[in-house]
């Protein structure tokens, strides 16, 4: 076949189609890993006893909101840090709603708690079940996510894997509190922020030795 011939033929046959985006790749891998952790939510916890008689009381909401709502932005900061030169735009400080709001629930509960009280609750009785649960609701989601940050191309793979595993572990963590009957900020204040923080160091990792170019 003659150049000519060749080029022509190349120039008549269809671009391929373009592949989904980097967006559409992380909502897959985001609800197939959610899909998963629902699962195991629903084999092994389940919905505690009387869930909307919690849900109803704003302290009790706030356990599951605030998880969710940091999931989302961290997850959009996530999708950002994989894409060079991307601002974070306004998601980066309002994901900074969140520790603030749980400062104020921490220092509200302080106060408002007799002091007798305070240790009890802080301490609760399901440290043992909290901080494991969490980490294991927050796996699949993790993974899902990171593999389609993988089709990026972060300049700080650390960073970018970080605010996947916040992203997932918020997300987990609002699962989580459905099951969990300890509703004060004493408790879910720090425990939960704690098993946030272990999902966060392992999405680092994951993102230093997943996602570097």
């Amino acid at each position: 076949m003659k150049t000519e011939d060749l080029i022509a033929t190349l120039a008549a046959d269809p671009a391929p189609a373009n592949g989904p985006s980097l967006e559409q790749r992380a909502v897959t891998g985001v609800a197939m890993g959610a899909a998963v952790s629902i699962a195991v939510f629903a084999a092994f916890y389940g919905p505690r006893p009387e869930l909307g008689d919690a849900l109803s009381d704003l302290v009790s909401l706030a356990k599951t909101l605030l998880p969710l709502f940091l999931g989302a932005m961290a997850g959009l900061l996530a999708l950002r840090a994989a894409r060079p030169g991307a601002s974070f735009g306004m998601a980066q400080r309002l994901v900074w709603i969140v520790p603030a709001a749980v400062a104020a629930l921490l220092v509200w509960a302080f106060a408002t708690t007799p002091a007798a009280q305070r240790l009890p609750l802080f301490v609760g009785h399901s440290i043992h079940v909290c901080l494991p649960s969490i980490l294991l609701l927050s796996l699949p989601i993790l993974g899902g996510l990171i593999r389609a940050l993988r089709q990026g191309a972060p300049v700080q793979p650390a960073r970018c894997g970080a605010l996947a595993g916040l992203g997932a572990a918020g997300l987990a963590t609002a699962l989580y509190s459905l099951f969990c009957v300890e509703d004060s900020p004493l408790f879910y204040g720090v425990w939960y922020s704690l098993g946030i923080l272990l999902v966060t160091a392992l999405g680092a990792y994951l993102g230093q030795r997943k996602l570097r170019w």
